[in-house]
């Protein structure tokens, strides 16, 4: 977290489970409700990634010595996450007729 700018993130309570990567922690910046996220302790295999604060593209502006990052051509953003107000149908597959 070295490379930010750390008093513009505002700890938010939310913390979700990767069984890939570990526990993620949520922050807010001003307004922006979890426009980032990070994994403080990771598990060891992904280790690397400890400490580094990841931004959602399509909440915040993100730049990096002077220049704002942007998606690459092809890439996207996907909704996804605790606070995207995806609903059960959205996240399960419907159910099979008779299963």
């Amino acid at each position: 977290m070295t490379d930010i700018d750390e008093s513009a993130l505002t700890p938010v309570k939310l913390q979700t489970f990767c069984p890939y990567k570990g526990l993620c922690s949520y922050y807010s910046i001003g307004e922006a409700r979890q426009a980032a996220w990070s994994y403080l302790d990771a598990y060891p295999e992904v280790r690397r990634i400890s400490n580094f604060v990841s931004f959602e593209p399509d909440i915040v502006t993100v730049h990096l010595d002077g220049t704002q990052m942007r998606l690459e051509a092809g890439q996207s953003v996907v909704p996804h996450g605790p606070d995207r107000n995806l609903d059960i149908a959205e996240v399960a597959p419907a159910p099979t007729p008779g299963g």
